[in-house]
């Protein structure tokens, strides 16, 4: 008993290190399929199309579109029979394998808190910088009203720019904002300075991974302070 007891005291920290990382591999392997996906979506070839983005012309969508690609939600909805599904670990690409809680993907809204919840189990968040612009109102900087900013195509001449990367929603949740879209401050006059918008999730063996628009993938433990094109926004209207 007491060999056996010795066997399993060496063994399980062995069983845990293998499984965290199957685990940051097949979180890593879902990212860089999102990515090749995103690269399909900007040069207007994505099988089933761009949603509402098509009404925008080839040059230009909106990354909200692409976040409800893959989601499965809204227009790109694909159970006509059912109004709620689960989704699973390790087969729904927007699901980090190593994040416990159940998410469901809702029928009938775009992506947020009504059609992608619970919000506290959200793992992974798009780059913020794509979907909010930052404009100048009365000289003072101000995020882009949602829905306002569109991503140009020839953002795929930018490999190095951040797409969808680990995040912690409970602590986005702290911050009062939520967990679908995050970013980190990259200057001291913008109003993601404050850093209420970044709450990166280091779940992966003391890492973050992050997918770029070039469709690799990258693990960091400060995704912030890499040398990556954190600075590249997308821009209101045309």
């Amino acid at each position: 008993m007491a060999i056996i007891a010795i066997l399993i005291a060496v063994l399980l920290p062995a069983i845990g290190s293998v499984r965290g990382q199957a685990g940051m591999l097949l979180c890593s392997s879902n990212m860089r399929t999102i990515a090749m996906q995103f690269q399909a979506f900007a040069d207007g070839t994505a099988v089933g199309g761009r949603g509402d983005s098509e009404a925008l012309g080839r040059a230009r969508f909106r990354i909200g579109d692409f976040q409800e690609s893959q989601y499965r939600i809204d227009e790109f909805w694909d159970r006509a029979m059912e109004s709620e599904v689960r989704l699973v670990a390790g087969a729904d690409v927007m699901v980090c394998p190593a994040n416990r809680g159940e998410l469901f993907r809702r029928r009938g809204a775009a992506c947020g808190r009504e059609s992608v919840a619970p919000e506290s189990n959200v793992s992974l968040a798009f780059n913020m910088r794509l979907a909010r612009a930052v404009v100048i109102v009365n000289g003072t900087p101000r995020l882009s009203p949602v829905g306002s900013t569109s991503v140009r195509s020839e953002i795929e001449n930018h490999p190095l720019v951040p797409l969808v990367f680990d995040v912690d929603a409970a602590k986005a949740n702290r911050s009062g904002v939520e967990a679908y879209y995050a970013a980190p401050p990259v200057q001291v006059d913008d109003p993601y300075r404050s850093g209420r918008y970044w709450f990166p999730s280091v779940r992966h063996r003391g890492k973050a991974n992050v997918a770029f628009v070039g469709g690799h993938v990258l693990a960091a433990q400060n995704p912030a302070e890499e040398a990556w094109n954190w600075g590249y926004s997308a821009q209101v209207g045309g």
